[in-house]
């Protein structure tokens, strides 16, 4: 017979981090904080060093959702766009099988704030001053935007042209709102709806 060779018994090794485990915080993480950054001081506060300070982690946790600084600022630029838009898009769709009592639809996004961002919108206007590649998507948000203005100017009965520029105004005159950081009251804004909506979508102004 052969004997059998005695093994020696050995404890199981701790198993160690592994380098891909995914990090605590997510993407959308990493998006707030680049937003917040934005909001605050412009995107060039948008850093990879003082956003990892701010919500204290580690630049290795950035680097698993991102490639570097310029991945997170087009990550950005589309979440602004998802977020500020896709809102409007629905509401004006909304709108649209309202007929022109609808219109109300659009501007409660605008008055009460809470899906879109104003603050969003216009730090991406100031950062569109400095890269030719943000302005350029902004160009292209604002085409749509007008365009399902339009669709709406369109459906509410008014001539082709006529849409056109009604939308314009429409849209020129928000952008221009938060452009001149008009203070008013949520209260305020609701007790002049009538008086816009009167003026900007009324066949006979």
């Amino acid at each position: 017979m052969v004997a059998h060779m005695a093994t020696k018994k050995t404890a199981p090794r701790a198993k160690s981090k592994s380098k891909t485990a995914p990090p605590p915080l997510s993407r959308e993480d990493w998006l707030h904080a680049a937003k917040a950054a934005l909001l605050k001081g412009g995107v060039d506060h948008v850093k990879v060093d003082r956003l990892a300070r701010d919500i204290k982690m580690t630049r290795g946790s950035f680097y698993w959702h991102f490639t570097d600084r310029d991945d997170l600022l087009r990550a950005l630029l589309d979440h602004w766009e998802a977020t500020n838009t896709g809102p409007l898009l629905l509401a004006i769709e909304a709108a649209e099988k309202r007929g022109r009592d609808g219109f109300n639809e659009v501007t409660k996004v605008w008055i009460e704030e809470k899906e879109f961002s104003p603050a969003f919108d216009s730090a991406v206007r100031d950062w569109a001053r400095k890269d030719a590649a943000v302005a350029r998507a902004v160009r292209r948000i604002d085409e749509k935007r007008i365009a399902a203005l339009t669709r709406l100017m369109n459906s509410f009965g008014f001539a082709p042209e006529e849409a056109v520029v009604r939308a314009r105004v429409i849209y020129f005159h928000q952008v221009g709102y938060y452009a001149l950081a008009i203070r008013e009251s949520e209260a305020e804004r609701h007790k002049l709806l009538p008086l816009y909506s009167k003026i900007l979508v009324e066949l006979d102004s």
